[in-house]
């Protein structure tokens, strides 16, 4: 579940910065279980690919993941291919990056896309809120409603700083994560973002039967506009922006790797540097039809 809720203006107030907030309210515990439910977690991706690939041998079929480029890796000592191209055999497959993340406001399709460019690239997928609910034990609306909102922005913090540390992964952020300016600096110092956008009645459509309690009100679809709204330009900031209504979730992956691809070839070229691609006309306000973005 995406954490798509208020942000807490009580922090702003407090004038405390996230991390400081972190450090006083988390629990001394939180690194270690933090530490250990991403370990476990990747160990589980891990575990996964490797019961996929034994399948495929017992079909005569190759095991490895294919790559953007149509190419396939493959496991020389029946090992999983993903767990080799993890420990220093990525040049066998053909990647743009090693590292990305995904933004954008909740029902935009962050990790379900998030999960399939993982598959594509042969990367790890980490949700980062998840990954919180696995650590605390509780689910996002449960830690809100006994935490509070800043508690849980401290964890989106310290995760935050984690995931930005890991060498082959696919982050999928809460909705509300990249919104924060410390969690931006750091997002962005690390690699591309990638932000998902589409318009709010397809954010409704989305997520109507969810349970969110950001839909716990009697005219959702307008709060979803106003928080778009007071999101957008913190979203705008990413990297690559990407429209996801009414598009299967092959043709996004494709044009996020081709965007990733173009976003290489500039970097290499050191024309990228403190540069975005512009988010999808449309989206502003909520009120139009989004556009597919703009090369």
């Amino acid at each position: 579940m995406e954490s798509d809720l208020t942000l807490d203006s009580g922090l702003a107030e407090s004038g405390l910065s996230q991390s400081s907030l972190s450090q006083s309210r988390l629990a001394s515990g939180f690194d270690l279980a933090l530490e250990s439910s991403l370990a476990q977690e990747l160990a589980e991706q891990e575990l996964a690919e490797q019961g996929l690939d034994e399948h495929r041998l017992a079909e005569g079929r190759p095991t490895g993941l294919s790559s953007p480029s149509g190419r396939t890796s493959h496991s020389s000592r029946g090992q999983s291919s993903r767990l080799l191209a993890m420990n220093a055999v990525s040049s066998l497959i053909d990647r743009p990056v090693s590292w990305v993340a995904l933004a954008g406001f909740m029902g935009t399709g962050k990790s379900r896309i998030g999960w399939e460019l993982s598959r594509a690239l042969a990367l790890h997928f980490v949700d980062t809120d998840k990954l919180i609910t696995r650590v605390v034990g509780k689910s996002i609306p449960e830690v809100f409603a006994h935490e509070g909102e800043g508690y849980f922005r401290a964890c989106e913090g310290e995760v935050v700083q984690r995931v930005t540390r890991l060498e082959h992964a696919v982050v999928s952020l809460g909705g509300g994560t990249f919104v924060h300016e410390e969690n931006r600096h750091l997002l962005l110092s690390r690699g591309p973002v990638v932000v998902l956008w589409a318009t709010p009645e397809t954010i409704l459509a989305r997520t109507r039967n969810s349970g969110r309690p950001l839909l716990h009100t009697p005219d959702p679809l307008s709060r979803i506009e106003a928080l778009m709204n007071e999101r957008e330009g913190a979203y705008r900031q990413g990297t690559i922006h990407v429209n996801s209504d009414g598009r299967p979730s092959e043709e996004i992956v494709e044009e996020i790797i081709e965007r990733l691809w173009n976003y290489q070839d500039a970097v290499y070229e050191g024309a990228f540097a403190g540069v975005q691609d512009s988010a999808p006309d449309g989206v502003q306000g909520g009120a139009q039809e989004a556009e597919r973005a703009a090369d």
